[in-house]
């Protein structure tokens, strides 16, 4: 097997987690190739351009142009479950989850399988069709509704009450037109607990590294990590990797896998899994393992290495960019600030950082802030720091990590560990 330094890879990616990764490997491989999906009827150069022009990463349109030379192919989201089979068929390296991304794309596998390895599985109904769905909740408050695979067309809802939400339940309606007496719906009351924990980390076939990262995050907004050792994980997330190890190693999967677990009580309750980079958490590992090169190829050979972790904690915020989606964004963004700064669907032209014109509504999210440190309080002033380094145009929601403490120290109340540090007060946290 190559040496590290001698592997050139390829990320094949949808956009979201891929050019962070291929920025993290290219620091340390011979030369790191990127594609993203662009080809259609009638393709644009908005999506073609996305990753072009990158200092250690070369855009690529096509893999099947530069196969012969890949020894690497890196998959870092779900789906292209048979590409990664066929790569593989064919004497190439794949790092990716293989058919074991099923476990995040079809929700009732999910629930099934949690019933078959013996954890508990939330309370829940599988309603089909929207005027049964109608009918379902119209005496109900306080629902999460999810739906398999769609999650471009559907994402995971907090019904309220039909006095507030009825209007939305009408709109599913037009969205899913003829369909939508067929479309089966997943409904889950709320397990009302302030306590939610889980695991980011990475697995190798069924084994997982005895290093991970402890996460707790303020949904799509802040993350904070700390370094933590499997044997010192929370009871109920070590059943979970337990449990699930060997479910992942039936599809051989090798590739980041996150787990949310929530805890009622003596009860508690694996939510969703992860089969993929995270997003929060991604961006802390790419940053936390000295190692993370290698940790891909030997993985990707199906060897586990342990990681190498350069602070004890983390912490994350989302970063959002004013200006219309339809207009090109362009920013300036110090050298320095780089390595902390994952961007998603950019492009770099004569030093500037470009965002290209998107037909997808909204688009103001465009990426994560990280920063790492030997404490909580000295991790949370570097990403302050970070966030002061910010161009115009660029904000990072840095205040939710207020939320983010307040629900680490309700782990701790509960006899929870979460690093081995003081938590600094939420009320004083944001103050440089």
């Amino acid at each position: 097997m190559k040496e590290t330094k001698d592997v050139i890879a390829c990320v094949v990616d949808h956009g979201m987690v891929g050019l962070p990764m291929a920025e993290r490997l290219a620091r340390d491989m011979k030369h790191v190739y990127f594609f993203s999906h662009w080809e259609e009827g009638q393709p644009t150069f908005s999506k073609a351009i996305v990753g072009d022009g990158l200092e250690n990463v070369e855009r690529c349109l096509d893999i099947w142009q530069v196969k012969d030379e890949v020894d690497l192919f890196v998959f870092p989201d779900v789906q292209e479950s048979g590409l990664q089979l066929e790569l593989e068929a064919q004497g190439k390296t794949v790092w990716g989850s293989r058919g074991g991304d099923v476990l995040e794309l079809d929700r009732e596998v999910f629930l099934k399988t949690i019933r078959e390895v013996g954890l508990l599985v939330p309370p829940h109904e599988i309603i089909v069709g929207v005027a049964a769905l109608r009918e379902f909740l119209k005496e109900k408050k306080d629902y999460y509704i999810k739906m398999s695979l769609f999650r471009g067309s559907f994402e995971t809802m907090h019904y309220r009450s039909w006095k507030l939400d009825a209007c939305w339940l009408d709109g599913l309606g037009v969205r899913f037109g003829p369909f939508a007496v067929g479309m089966r719906f997943l409904c889950f009351p709320n397990i009302e607990t302030p306590l939610e924990i889980g695991a980011d980390t990475f697995c190798v076939d069924s084994k997982f590294p005895s290093l991970m990262l402890h996460g707790v995050e303020w949904k799509d907004r802040a993350y904070f990590g700390a370094v933590t050792q499997l044997a010192n994980m929370p009871r109920q997330v070590r059943e979970v990797l337990k449990a699930f190890g060997p479910v992942l190693g039936k599809e051989r999967y090798r590739n980041q896998f996150s787990c949310e677990v929530r805890v009622k009580g003596d009860k508690s309750y694996f939510i969703d899994p992860t089969c993929r980079f995270g997003l929060p958490s991604t961006g802390s590992q790419l940053e936390l393992w000295k190692n993370w090169s290698d940790i891909v190829w030997h993985g990707a050979n199906g060897v586990l290495i342990e990681p190498i972790a350069a602070a004890k904690y983390s912490a994350e915020a989302i970063v959002k960019m004013g200006g219309e989606h339809t207009e090109w964004r362009v920013v300036d963004i110090p050298t320095e600030l780089k390595p902390w700064l994952k961007l998603a669907d950019y492009c770099e032209y004569d030093g500037m950082t470009c965002f290209p014109t998107s037909d997808s509504p909204g688009g103001d999210e465009v990426g994560w802030l990280v920063a790492i440190g030997q404490t909580p309080e000295e991790t949370i002033k570097k990403l302050n720091k970070h966030a002061d380094m910010l161009p115009d145009g660029m904000d990072a929601n840095t205040e939710c990590l207020a939320y983010v403490l307040k629900e680490i120290q309700q782990l701790r109340k509960q006899g929870i560990k979460f690093g081995s540090d003081p938590i600094p007060s939420p009320g004083l946290v944001m103050v440089d």
